[in-house]
Order: structure tokens, then C-alpha cells, then sequence
């Protein structure tokens, strides 16, 4: 590579200013270039230097007003007042939020832009009041008229009234925000930016400001230019490259490209109709040139001058000299990453120390790079820092969130078992002392919680006291984990520290009235935009950065990655208030500028490099498109530069693991002997995986907790269920028999069958708080409704028992054959078995007019596909997916037990049982008494011998010393198991 871009800066300045730099100022978009220049000026020079001074474009402006930038969340909170002010609208933070950000980011770019936001918001209703309009071209005029077409009097709708409306107020918000902002002496960035280059007077506090590096132009910059200008105290270094540059034969043709690309960035030369030669010439519409060539709106060489020369090719024609591009496809990000440490290796690039730069698209991919940097790597600077997201104390946090809002039960007085096993797994919770965690701030945040039920007259909610608390916790471990010495822990705890005060003090002052949700949201949003920087020298090693690190810095190699279509250009959107047509013809940032800004950035890396490699993702899996970035397509049909295509693919292909059978030793048969009940579930596990039995009942490893705020089917039957039981528990209490006038009083009452359903919300701990839920609660209540349309027609009839009053249990004897290992002889067994009955009632028969009882299971999940036709079935795992048989084993052997039952069945009635899938159930004639072989079971003793026969068979291979305990054959089953982990699938 021929010399860097600021390494000629360095000559130009060191030519122009000799070594006493004083009184000069050097002006960069970022910080990271000015290490850079600062060592190519001592080394120039050869002898002691005095420095100039270096500071960014946002530290020039901040020098020349009184206004400090304010705090985003402080931002959001005061545009919010200014929102109910000026609408009379009484919208909560909580869902205002979202919208705040994107009026402050219009309001940003107005001010940046330095457009006239009267003009812009002011009430366009008619199409009549753009009379006034002379300051715009034709073009924009046509724009503005095309835009506002749709909102005649005869195409009125309701949604185009709404945002009439609130348009109407865009203007008064902005100027009351303003106001508000200044009288307490603060500011956001683009309004701190407009009063100093509309500010009459300027204290410069150096005689020179040297401008280095600058692209995309703002026009509050372009006026603080110029004044400096006028004045003779700035001056310019442009970097570009003429490869997306107008050539000079262009500068008297036709008209501008129709779409910005790199060249808008830098020149005012107009683009000409599209090259015909694609191998050599920049594309019409996506190049570099295009980004900076044309449009009159943005900085041109003519009004700010480069202090070196344009004409120098060895400055501005390196993209088309002769280099190494390599494409290469991966299946994944982490490939990528793990290729970045070959990479290095691979003609020993990471010797050129900071010559190489690993640059990512998408930083998070940053921590599988470090861990995939080779030794031979000992010096590496990584500009990007380490993301508070991924550290420890960050996670703590979240649950501690978790914990104090989503896991209160009992009015605030006791913890949700799932969330505190889920912190007391925390690597740091040993640290957090339990009273911390029991005390008073409990009842304090369930009493501010409370304040914010959607039935409450007030929507503020204090959050301060949880905010306090956890900063305590997190300062707590802080000091638990100093003796330790670990710098990562400590920065991170002090970051998290700082955050979690930064809100509080938000809080306190009244700002801040936001419930938990948010409240957790807006943590997650800080924390993830936090980084930690890494210590060390910047311009040593090998570089690893961002794209918006890489500007005006030059390097040989270059590896990029992820440079998939949505990473490069980033996150482009036109996401605002303000339409795109208003925006074009007000001279506001548009998509087109944000695409263009990125080609410059893409190319500007590319061009004195002779070595690069890109790399991007081919999978269309997990969010992906598989496609890879515009810019390198462009590359390929434009650069006449040799690219070669390559794809990363794994040598070493994985082996499925087979889970094997464990065999029955004497601890394994003393386990077995030790349990004194079996439950149907149990024998059902069994007979599904022998394996999953072990796992669960043998080696009693529990099943992962779901999550709460979750309705898992198990979840959402446990509600159904609870719900069915109140409404009939409630009439029972009142009449021992159920007619139809009891159920009718709850269909012809919704408001009294929903409190009935969000109590058994309640009594489940599952709150209702989300729209999933909410969608959950309805279709509940839709279900009980259905299943009360279903008893009416049984009226009148009786509840015996349900749920925990209804449990059913005998003895089972069987006998085991002798062992070939453990036992010599035949072994005699007694084991009770039973479990709990959703509904025991007892009905008419239609068909005897004699009284029958009926074993009732709830099902609130989809009927068989195909039917049981016999008891063989039952106990065959191959039936439990299309037929059920499951659900067939367990009713069969409750109404078994409730016939011989004297407490239950002292008639000696028939007994049958019933399956009533509540989704699928018709609305008239609906009979859920079980069938074999679509013969309905009025009689359950009818097969009681086989079912016997069955169940004892069943449970002496369980008990079996010979029968090992062995995976099920069928992978289907597997894909849902809580235990395929341990089988290694």
C-alpha cells in the first residue's frame, strides 16, 4: 500500500504549519483517527512537535454554547410533557415511549438540517395552502403536491383525520419542547447544533481549524464551515476516490444521478447518464460516485477547498489499481468468526500489526473473534469494547427485574419460586444476601405496582424504590467481587452501577413515570447500547472494529464480516414521523442519504487496500436473507478487479448420539420398592420411554421449570381446569344438584364467568399483563363457555367430587419372574396405584334412564386422529400420539377403581369413563364417553380382566430386574422430551 490518506495529511500540515501546532485545532468526525494522525506528525516531523488539538465535530460545536446535552431518557420524558400539553392528549409514557424517540429523532434532523419546522408541520389539509411556496424548486413542489393529493376533501378517511390532527400539533410541540428544554439549560444534539451556527458571534479559541476526513454534510455543519471560512480560519482534507468520483469531462453534462451513492458525500459535480463499459466504470446507480457526486443540497469541493491534491493519483486512484478480493459465503456467524483467526495466520497478515483490520458488520460477533484469535496474534487493539449485554452483573440485573416484578405472589409478601431459582443460579448470587432479597422494598414495589392496574384511576407508577434496590444489590456485589481483582467484573459492575443510578435519579425527579415493563425495557436498551472499552495502545496490532471505527484510516489487509444485506448498509429504514416526500423537499436526511453515507464508508475501506477478503452469511435461517450486502454485488459487475468465490464448510461432520439403556441395578430396584403410590402418568412415562422413567421417577431429575409469563399447554389446562372447578364449586355449595337455570346464570353473565377465569389466573400465579395472555384468557373463557353449553344439556345431574376431592387409589399385586443376577425366585409385589380425578358426577343414562357415573377428564387439546379399538392399544407407546391411548389408560383405570369403590359407587352403578376435548367438542349431543372400537364403554367392568391383565404386565416389567430401562424407538417422541439433553439428541 502506498502511503495512508493520513499519513499525506500529516506531510500537508507539517509542510504548511512547521512543528508548532498550538494554535491549531484538528477536527475529525470521531475520535479513533486522531491517534493515528497524532503518530504520523511525530514521526514526520523528526523532532519534538508541539501537538495541535484534537476534538471531534460534536466537541466544536458543545465549545460554543451554554447548553449541555441531556440525557436520552430525560429527552423522551420531556417531550412526552410537551406532547400532553400541546394535543390535550392523556397518552401514558409507557406507550408514548416509542413514539417520543422517533419525534426526537425528526426533531434532531430538522434542526441539523436547519429547516423551518412551521413550514414543515404546518396543516396541509388543503392542497391550496402550498401557495407560499416560492423557496422550493419545481421538482420539490411536484413532490410536495403528489404527497399531499391524498388528503383532498373527497378521499377523507378516518385514519388520514387522525393524522391531520396530530400533524396540526407536530409544530407547537417542537416549539414548546424547545422552550422547555432551554429553561432548564439543557439540549438535544441537533438543537444545541442549530444555536451555535445561528449564533451571531463565535469565541474561537484557535486560529486554525483543519477539517479532516468529513463525508455526508449536515447543513448546520456546512454554515459553521463557512463562517470559519470567511474568516480564514479552516480549512479541508477530503478523502475519495475517483473511482466513484465524476470524471472531469462529466462536470459540464447532463443531469445527476436519480440515486445517491458515495460521491454526494464530497462533490457537486452533476453524474451523466449511465457508463457503458460496466468492467471499468462506476455503476449509474449505487457507486461510490454516485454517493458522492451530486446532490446540491450536500458539501461540494468548490465552496470548501482540499488542501491537497485532487489531481494526485497516488492520494485519489487507488480503488481501481491492481488487488486481491476474495468473496467468501459461510453457513453461519460463528464460521466466520473462527475463519477470522486463520485469516490472520494466512500469509502471516497478523505480522502487518496495524496494517490488518478484522472490521464486522455486526459487532456481535465480537466475542467469538477474541476467542478465535490465534496466539501468534499477541498485539490486537479491539476499538468496539466488550458489550455490558454479556456480562454476568448484566444478566443479574434482568433477573433481579424479573424477581421484584414479574415473581411477587401474594401481594408482594413471598417470591416466585421460578424466578428465585432461576437468580440463585447466578454465578454472583452467593453474594446477594437473602434478607436483601426478603425485605421491606418488596412490599414497597408491590404497593407502587399496584397503583398501575389498568382498573386504577391513576397510570403513574413510582419506580424509584426497585431502582434504589437493585443499585444496592449490584454496589453490594461490587464489593464482594474487589478482592478478586478481575477488572472485567469490576468495570462492568461500575457501569451497570452508573446506569441504574442515571434512572433513579430520573425517577426521583418525577421524570421518569413508567411502569415495569418499560421500566425493564429501557434497562435492556442502556445496557445494550453500554460497552466497556478495552485498554491498551490503539495504534499497535492487529485492528479489530466496527465500521464507523474504520473512518479515515487506511490499511492493507482488510477482512470483512458479515457483510449480509441489512448489515451493510446498516439498519437503513425511514422509520418518522415526517414522509419521505416532505423530507426531499425540505432538504432532511432520507433513506437515500443514510444508503449513501454507508457506499462511502464501504468504498472509503476498500480503496488503498491491496488484501481483502469479505465475508458474509448464505443461510436464510433465524432472521437471515442469505444475501449478500449490495455493495459487493456492486463490486463484481463494476470494479473490472478479479474476485474470487469461496465458501467456508465444517470438515468434521457430527455423529448423532444414540441414547443407550440403562440396566436395573439394586439401587435402581430400591428406588422402585420405595415408592409407596404409582400414578397413571407414571405408568403412561413408562410405557412411552422406559428411559424418560428413569430419568424422572428413578433418578428424579425434575423437568426444567417453564416460564410464568408463559401459557404452556400444561399451564393453560391447569387454568381451564381451576376455572371449571370454581363455577362448580360455587353451585354445588349452594345445591347438590346442578340444573340448568345454575349454568345458565353464568352464560347470560360474561362479566362474572371473566372474574371467575381471572381468578384462576390468579390462584396459578399467572398474570395477565401481555397480550398472549390476554388472547389466552379469551380463548379460556370461550372454553369454559362451551363446556357449560355442553353440562346444560345434561340437567339435571350431580357432582360427586373434582379435582383434590375426588382422588381415587387400590392395590395392585402382581409378581416379577426370578432374576438372572439379582434374585433367585419369583418376586410378589403390592403397590397402590390411583391419582386425582378432574370431575366424578353422575348423570342419567339416555339409553337406560338408569343412574351412571362418569370418571370426566378435561381435555383442552385436540381429539385422536384415529380410534382405540382395544385394550391391547392402551399399553401399545405406538398409539399414544394418534390415538391417545394415554388419556385411555388413565380414565379406564379411575372408573375401575371408583366401580369397586364403596365410598364412591355404594349402588354398585355403572361406571364410565369420559374424555371431553373441549376445542373440538360439537355444540348439541356431545356424549364423551370413551369408545373402543367406536363401541361407547356404559360399563367399565366390562373390561376390567384384559385392562388388569395388561396393567400387571406392564408394571412387573417395570419392576422386572431383567428389563432394563430403555430409550423409545421413535426419534418423534424425543423432540419434546425434557430429558433428550441427557440422551445427547
Amino acid at each position: 500500500m502506498n502511503k495512508t490518506f493520513l499519513e499525506y495529511v500529516a506531510e500537508d500540515i507539517i509542510s504548511k504549519y512547521g512543528t508548532d501546532l498550538s494554535r491549531i485545532a484538528v477536527v475529525f468526525p470521531n475520535k479513533r483517527a486522531a491517534l493515528f494522525l497524532n503518530e504520523h506528525l511525530a514521526r514526520l516531523a523528526g523532532q519534538p512537535v508541539w501537538s495541535p488539538a484534537y476534538i471531534t465535530i460534536s466537541d466544536l460545536f458543545r465549545q460554543h454554547t451554554d447548553l449541555k446535552p441531556a440525557d436520552p431518557i430525560k429527552l423522551i420524558c420531556d417531550i412526552h410533557k410537551s406532547f400532553t400539553k400541546c394535543t390535550g392528549i392523556d397518552e401514558t409514557l409507557d406507550h408514548f415511549y416509542g413514539w417520543g424517540q422517533l419525534l426526537l429523532a425528526d426533531f434532531d434532523d430538522i434542526d441539523k438540517n436547519m429547516a423551518d419546522a412551521d413550514s414543515i408541520f404546518c396543516n396541509l389539509k388543503d392542497i391550496h395552502e402550498l401557495d407560499d411556496i416560492s423557496y422550493l424548486d419545481d421538482e420539490q413542489k411536484e413532490m410536495l403536491k403528489r404527497f399531499f393529493a391524498n388528503f383532498s376533501d373527497d378521499i377523507e378517511s378516518e385514519l388520514k383525520k387522525r393524522f391531520l390532527s396530530l400533524w396540526s400539533h407536530f409544530g407547537d410541540i417542537y416549539h414548546d419542547y424547545n422552550r422547555r428544554l432551554t429553561e432548564q439549560g439543557i439540549g438535544y444534539e441537533g438543537a444545541i447544533y442549530r444555536k451555535v451556527a445561528s449564533g451571531q458571534t463565535l469565541h474561537l479559541k484557535y486560529d486554525k481549524y483543519l477539517f479532516v476526513g468529513f463525508n455526508l454534510l449536515q447543513k448546520v455543519e456546512r454554515v459553521l464551515f463557512s463562517r470559519l471560512m470567511k474568516e480564514d480560519k479552516a480549512k479541508f482534507y477530503w478523502d475519495f476516490d475517483e473511482y466513484y468520483m465524476p470524471s472531469p469531462s462529466q462536470h459540464l453534462t447532463t443531469s445527476p444521478s436519480p440515486l445517491p451513492s458515495g460521491g454526494a458525500l464530497v462533490s457537486s459535480a452533476p453524474r451523466t447518464s449511465a457508463p457503458t463499459n460496466l468492467t471499468t466504470s462506476p455503476s449509474h446507480h449505487l457507486s461510490g460516485g454516485a454517493l458522492v457526486s451530486s446532490a446540491p443540497t450536500n458539501l461540494n469541493l468548490s465552496d470548501f477547498p482540499n488542501e491537497l491534491d485532487n489531481t494526485d493519483p497516488d492520494i485519489y486512484a487507488n480503488m481501481r489499481r491492481p488487488k486481491r478480493i476474495r468473496f467468501i459465503s459461510s453457513p453461519t456467524e460463528n464460521a466466520q468468526a473462527r475463519f477470522a483467526g486463520n485469516w490472520l495466520l494466512e500469509n502471516h497478515r497478523y505480522r502487518a500489526g496495524r496494517k490488518t483490520a478484522i472490521v464486522m458488520c455486526d459487532e456481535s460477533i465480537l466475542l467469538p473473534i477474541m476467542h478465535s484469535l490465534p496466539p501468534e496474534a499477541d498485539k490486537v487493539n479491539i476499538t468496539s469494547g466488550f458489550p455490558l449485554a454479556m456480562t454476568p452483573v448484566a444478566s443479574l440485573v434482568m433477573l433481579l427485574f424479573d424477581l421484584y416484578t414479574l415473581g411477587l405472589r401474594k401481594k408482594g409478601t413471598t417470591l416466585n419460586p421460578h424466578y428465585l431459582k432461576k437468580l440463585m443460579a447466578h454465578p454472583y448470587a452467593h453474594h446477594l444476601q437473602e434478607v436483601h432479597l426478603k425485605g421491606v422494598h418488596l412490599s414497597q414495589v408491590h404497593q407502587e405496582e399496584q397503583v398501575h392496574q389498568p382498573n386504577s384511576p391513576s397510570h403513574h407508577l413510582t419506580t424509584s424504590p426497585i431502582l434504589h434496590h437493585i443499585a444496592t444489590l449490584i454496589k453490594q456485589v461490587g464489593i464482594a467481587t474487589k478482592p478478586d481483582g478481575d477488572p472485567l467484573t469490576q468495570e462492568s459492575v461500575f457501569r451497570m452501577f452508573t446506569i441504574l443510578n442515571r434512572l433513579a435519579a430520573l425517577a426521583d425527579s418525577g421524570d421518569l413515570l413508567v411502569d415495569n415493563t418499560t421500566l425493564r425495557r429501557l434497562v435492556s436498551q442502556l445496557v445494550g447500547a453500554a460497552s466497556i472499552p478495552f485498554h491498551g495502545e490503539p495504534v499497535v496490532g492487529v485492528q479489530i472494529m466496527g465500521v464507523l471505527e474504520t473512518r479515515n484510516i487506511d490499511f492493507d489487509n482488510v477482512l470483512l464480516l458479515s457483510c449480509n444485506e441489512g448489515n451493510m448498509p446498516k439498519g437503513v429504514n425511514d422509520s418518522s414521523f415526517i414522509p419521505y416526500s416532505i423530507r426531499k423537499a425540505h432538504g432532511l436526511t432520507t433513506i437515500d442519504n443514510k444508503v449513501a453515507i454507508y457506499s462511502y464508508y464501504f468504498h472509503r475501506l476498500l480503496q488503498r487496500a491491496g488484501d481483502i477478503t469479505i465475508a458474509y452469511n448464505n443461510s436464510t435461517d433465524n432472521g437471515h436473507t442469505g444475501e449478500m450486502s449490495r455493495f459487493m454485488l456492486q463490486l463484481l459487475v463494476e470494479s473490472g478487479q478479479k474476485i474470487d468465490h469461496y465458501s467456508l464448510t465444517a470438515k468434521n461432520q457430527p455423529s448423532p448420539l444414540m441414547p443407550k439403556a440403562i440396566e436395573k441395578d439394586e439401587t435402581a430396584l430400591s428406588k422402585l420398592e420405595e415408592m409407596s403410590r404409582l400414578s397413571p402418568s407414571a405408568i403412561n412415562t413408562y410405557i412411552r420411554c422406559k428411559l424418560a422413567f428413569y430419568y424422572q421417577y428413578i433418578a428424579h431429575i425434575k423437568e426444567p421449570d417453564s416460564d410464568p409469563e408463559t401459557i404452556d399447554n400444561r399451564m393453560f389446562g391447569n387454568i381451564f381446569h381451576r376455572a371449571a372447578y370454581l363455577i362448580y364449586k360455587d353451585i354445588t355449595d349452594h345445591s347438590p344438584v346442578i340444573e340448568k337455570a345454575h349454568i345458565q346464570a353464568y352464560l347470560s353473565n360474561r362479566k362474572l364467568l371473566a372474574s371467575v377465569v381471572d381468578r384462576a389466573f390468579e390462584e396459578e400465579e399467572c398474570k395477565t399483563n401481555n397480550g398472549l395472555q390476554i388472547i389466552n384468557r379469551e380463548v379460556i373463557i370461550q372454553y369454559i363457555t362451551k363446556l357449560l353449553k355442553i353440562d346444560q344439556q345434561l340437567c339435571p345431574f350431580s357432582i360427586l367430587a373434582m379435582e383434590e376431592e375426588a382422588k381415587v387409589y387400590t392395590q395392585l399385586s402382581f409378581t416379577t419372574p426370578p432374576s438372572h443376577h439379582l434374585t433367585t425366585s419369583p418376586s410378589h409385589h403390592h403397590i397402590t396405584i390411583g391419582g386425582i380425578i378432574d370431575r366424578l358426577d353422575a348423570v342419567t343414562d339416555k339409553q337406560t334412564g338408569k343412574r351412571r357415573i362418569r370418571v370426566v377428564d378435561y381435555k383442552t387439546g385436540n381429539k385422536p386422529s384415529s380410534a382405540i379399538k382395544s385394550i391391547e392399544e392402551v399399553f401399545d407407546p405406538k398409539n399414544i400420539a394418534s390415538k391417545h391411548s394415554n388419556y385411555f389408560l388413565q380414565a379406564i383405570l379411575y372408573s375401575l377403581i371408583v366401580s369397586r369403590s364403596k365410598e364412591w359407587n355404594a349402588a354398585n352403578d355403572a361406571v364410565s369413563p369420559a374424555l371431553l376435548f373441549i376445542k373440538q367438542a360439537p355444540a348439541n349431543d356431545y356424549d364423551p364417553t370413551l369408545l373402543i372400537d367406536k363401541h361407547p364403554i356404559s360399563d367399565v367392568t366390562v373390561y376390567e380382566e384384559e385392562f388388569l391383565t395388561k396393567l400387571k404386565e406392564t408394571v412387573a416389567d417395570m419392576y422386572s430386574p431383567d428389563a432394563a430401562f430403555t430409550p423409545t424407538d421413535d426419534r418423534k417422541k424425543c423432540e419434546l422430551c425434557p430429558y433428550r439433553m441427557l440422551c445427547g439428541l
